[in-house]
């Protein structure tokens, strides 16, 4: 590690045997980024699979001076930064296009395309919209993207009358290459801050339960020698934060009877419950965007493991539930479901909001798309999607608004994705099936 007496470069790295641990922004890398564009924005794109319970969901106002619905309420301390759309669609679903509705639904949602319908490797998409930011927001950073999530989705075979269980992946590199979401937390952890050159002093760590930050001891002490009082209280959580994760995988590692390691692989297993898993990647997402570790990622929510979300009072399975014929009671027990996963997420706002970035903090960098593919489950709607925009977008939105556009003006969610991306400084004609950007947002 080098440090210069005028700053600390932004891309510092602690590095050790088997470890590679990049730094928060602190004060004393302020002089060094004088010169340079406002801090790099973050985008992430969160999926919750069969849809929501509409009538919960939507707001009734429209317009300036947003009134949060009961599943959006949880929102309400980042009201000024959260932007509610609906009635955009994406008609590149497959309407009318026989089984296969929620398979359609997830392959759509990130590149607005129609998935051919087929079999294993012969699954055919087109690149998504995160990838598409990746390769500019991604070349700075250790990785280009990080693809999350809670399911343990098989990735061979069909899925869905005939189509691909690959088209349940949010993340497409190109029309051929799928990014597979990781369930598993060890294997981000250690994609975040392991180093590939020493697996076999990684694999015995891991083994052995010793900490990564053991590995970087030395050098946090000698960085902290030459870092203001501010700066070292900085560098003191965000490593107590650190450790916390790593204490959370390794118990979920001790509790789960699949998690033996084998040299040079990382073990199989995530917490007992779903609520300690989902908490556990969204902490593991945080700590990639304020170390800079990735500015790009995809979360896909599960469907609460075995028992369905029994924690929260409904024991039913989701898929289930979300097929409502408008029965009051499931309605009711669906926007249950909604409301804790829209919850998690405001956790998630909340610590970014909660973490310094420069002159700002992590949501006023960031656009995080919160929604579904689905509205309306019970119909296999991608008609009207529930859609939540949360985030200060580098100054470039505004807040505190529902927008809502026209059932006739047939507006595409491609047309927000390609709003996003030019915002993020992403500069694209065209994408999926837009036809243009929202002029509104």
């Amino acid at each position: 590690m080098f440090i210069t007496q005028m700053a600390l470069p932004r891309r510092t790295m602690l590095r050790g045997i088997g470890a590679a641990l990049a730094l928060p922004m602190l004060d004393a890398m302020v002089p060094a980024l004088k010169a340079a564009p406002a801090s790099a924005p973050r985008m992430a794109f969160f999926h919750l699979p069969n849809g929501m319970s509409m009538p919960y969901w939507t707001p009734k106002k429209v317009g300036q001076g947003l009134e949060l619905s009961p599943v959006l309420k949880v929102l309400e301390p980042y009201k000024n930064q959260t932007i509610v759309l609906s009635g955009l669609s994406h008609f590149a679903a497959g309407l009318g296009d026989g089984g296969g509705p929620h398979t359609r639904a997830s392959a759509a949602y990130l590149t607005g395309l129609l998935a051919k319908r087929a079999e294993g490797i012969d699954a055919t998409l087109g690149t998504s919209a995160d990838q598409i930011a990746a390769r500019v927001l991604g070349k700075d950073t250790v990785l280009d993207s990080l693809e999350l999530t809670t399911a343990k989705d098989v990735l061979a075979g069909s899925c869905d009358n005939g189509y691909s269980c690959l088209y349940k992946q949010l993340s497409w590199r190109s029309a051929s290459q799928v990014n597979p979401a990781e369930s598993n937390p060890r294997v981000v952890f250690e994609r975040m801050f392991g180093e590939e050159s020493s697996t076999a002093e990684r694999a015995k760590r891991i083994k052995t339960d010793k900490s990564i930050l053991d590995a970087v001891a030395l050098q946090v002490q000698g960085l902290e020698k030459k870092l203001g009082a501010a700066d070292r209280a900085a560098v003191s959580e965000y490593l107590t934060t650190v450790r916390e994760v790593e204490r959370r995988i390794q118990k979920a590692e001790k509790q789960n009877s699949n998690s033996e390691l084998s040299v040079g692989q990382a073990p199989a297993g995530a917490p007992d419950t779903y609520p300690e898993h989902l908490a556990l990647m969204y902490d593991l997402l945080h700590l990639a965007f304020q170390a800079d570790v990735t500015r790009v990622a995809t979360m896909q929510g599960g469907e609460g493991g075995a028992g369905g979300y029994a924690f929260i009072g409904v024991p039913e399975d989701h898929h289930e539930t979300s097929h409502h014929q408008n029965n009051p009671e499931k309605l009711m027990k669906l926007s249950k479901i909604n409301t804790y996963h829209h919850s998690e997420f405001a956790k998630f706002v909340e610590k970014m909001k909660a973490t310094k970035d420069g002159d700002g903090n992590l949501l006023d960098r960031s656009m995080l798309m919160f929604g579904a593919s689905m509205s309306d489950a019970d119909l296999h709607s991608p008609l009207n999607l529930p859609l939540v925009l949360v985030g200060g977008g580098n100054g470039t939105l505004k807040g505190d608004r529902h927008l809502k556009y026209a059932d006739d003006a047939k507006t595409p969610v491609c047309n927000l994705l390609v709003t996003m991306l030019d915002k993020a400084g992403v500069k694209v004609d065209r994408f999926g099936d837009s036809t243009g950007d929202l002029t509104d947002l």
